[in-house]
């Protein structure tokens, strides 16, 4: 049986409704972190940490994500949008600071999580 997603019951993401700031708008860089952390957390596999194998546990308590997701069954293109998401975050943080990005996925996560 296939691990259920998250994003199977979250409503679409309209960006253009977003109330972001003007110049977070008009940013390329935020526009692209918004589509990461949106599309991230659809392809999220929901799972109780209680029924994480052992190899799974060890990955995820050594802070490799990557393996993690690899023993989670996730794909190579959806470890390669959590990489970018990473990415993105990193340099947005660089850029306006982490009370910002934070902010930015607040207000997306309010507005995709389900009702």
């Amino acid at each position: 049986m296939a691990t259920p997603r998250a994003g199977g019951a979250m409503p679409e993401l309209d960006i253009d409704v977003l109330p972001l700031l003007p110049e977070h708008r008009g940013d390329p860089l935020v526009v692209r972190f918004v589509e990461l952390y949106d599309r991230t957390t659809r392809a999220e596999k929901v799972s109780d940490p209680a029924d994480w194998t052992p190899a799974e546990r060890a990955a995820y308590d050594g802070e490799d994500w990557e393996a993690f997701s690899r023993l989670r069954g996730y794909t190579d293109e959806e470890i390669a949008d959590f990489r970018a998401y990473l990415e993105a975050a990193a340099d947005l943080t660089t850029k306006y600071g982490i009370d910002t990005i934070c902010a930015i996925a607040y207000l997306v996560q309010g507005q995709i999580e389900t009702p």
